[in-house]
């Protein structure tokens, strides 16, 4: 069975696992131990035959209204997380914003939180069992995005 798992490796982001086209469930991103800890249950369970990941790429510039300590932590997750993933041999696809969330109306005229519950707004839609939350749901339709590539 193919395991795929989707991060949002923003501040107060979160992961998303789908195990052969059934979502599983989501988790908000808690540190690097747990993280570390699910990655190795992943690995381990011997029903799991193949892993991918799908992570959002993370901007190289992110404008004058997010602090330098928000972009750091932004940027110093993705490196953890991509890194995790690659030291495990596991395929990284990455994301960037603008492209798995085309399609998704009122995203482009959002900004800051709204466009947070915007994006809240679509996963619930598409996804209302799963409650997501302002933590998962970028995570939710990034993997969304990526099983319907």
């Amino acid at each position: 069975m193919k395991l795929t798992v989707a991060v949002d490796p923003g501040k107060s982001g979160g992961y998303a696992v789908d195990y052969d086209s059934r979502l599983l469930g989501t988790f908000p991103f808690k540190g690097e131990t747990e993280f570390l800890a699910d990655l190795r249950d992943w690995i381990d369970n011997p029903d799991v035959t193949a892993i991918e990941a799908a992570v959002e790429e993370v901007p190289k510039f992110v404008g004058k209204a997010v602090p330098g300590s928000t972009s750091f932590v932004l940027g110093y997750h993705y490196g953890f997380i991509v890194g995790a993933f690659r030291a495990n041999l596991i395929p990284v696809h990455l994301y960037r914003p603008q492209v798995w969330q085309k399609g998704l109306t009122g995203v482009k005229a959002a900004k800051g939180s709204k466009k947070k519950r915007v994006l809240r707004d679509h996963a619930t839609r598409l996804y209302p069992s799963l409650r997501p939350t302002l933590a998962t749901a970028d995570a939710i339709l990034i993997l969304r995005h990526h099983l319907l590539q």
